[in-house]
């Protein structure tokens, strides 16, 4: 966003809202700054045209074999990587999409949902507190889906911060209107935030953080997912064997 901010003519205003993580209202500021025709060159710039490689986490999040995938990213690395490795038989939506109730029953289907757009669609991503409060009216059955995943589903989330917005919203959302909800779990690079802060947070969205090391390019990360994969394919032998399915 900064670099953005740079080569408006007037970035004050910008720069304070992403001092104060207030980055909602940075993109905000930089999309009316930018005018939409440059704003959707510089997504593409930044999220699709690099054809940016997929990471060892990526095969690891891929090996989970999970039924669902959510991804707030623009970019296209992970779908990329799982469309090659399946065949094409994993199923790509967002948020735009009328039909992913469709893809929601398990069996052999493996969704990947791309929650705010993709770098493909420029103008359909969401990305600025105007995006997010369109979205939320224009789009609602899909929320409200997220809420049902939220609900009768265990989320892993990696790569997300705590002040994620759309997260942190959807899951208070569900937290005080039903009260009753899976415990969810969040990788932490330890040290993002104080104790006391992710006390209330974890109260708020009832989630459990896993705090690791960010040393060596989250190398701990990497290596413990990896080390996940590895038990779910021995519990799932064990399931097998002893058909407690």
């Amino acid at each position: 966003m900064r670099g953005c901010a740079d080569k408006l003519a007037d970035s004050v205003a910008i720069n304070g809202s992403i001092d104060e993580r207030d980055f909602l209202t940075a993109c905000e500021l930089i999309k009316r700054a930018m005018g939409v025709h440059d704003f959707v060159q510089v997504v593409q710039q930044e999220f699709q045209q690099p054809a940016y490689k997929h990471a060892k986490i990526h095969e690891y999040i891929y090996g989970l074999d999970v039924s669902v995938v959510a991804s707030p990213n623009f970019d296209n690395i992970y779908e990329t990587y799982a469309s090659a490795v399946s065949a094409g038989s994993v199923v790509i939506k967002d948020h735009t999409s009328n039909d992913i109730g469709s893809y929601l029953l398990g069996g052999e289907s493996r969704l990947i949902i791309k929650t705010h757009g993709s770098a493909n669609n420029p103008q359909d991503v969401i990305f600025t507190r105007m995006d997010y409060a369109q979205a939320r009216t224009k789009f609602m059955l899909f929320y409200e889906i997220l809420k049902s995943l939220v609900m009768t589903h265990t989320f892993l989330f990696i790569g997300c911060g705590v002040d994620d917005p759309d997260i942190r919203m959807l899951f208070e959302d569900v937290q005080f209107a039903y009260g009753r909800m899976p415990f969810h779990y969040m990788t932490l690079p330890r040290g993002t935030a104080h104790a006391d802060v992710l006390r209330v947070i974890s109260e708020l969205m009832h989630v459990q953080f896993l705090e690791y090391s960010s040393d060596d390019g989250h190398l701990e990360l990497t290596g413990s997912l990896g080390e996940l994969v590895e038990r779910v394919e021995e519990l799932r032998s064990e399931i097998s064997l002893n058909r407690r399915w």
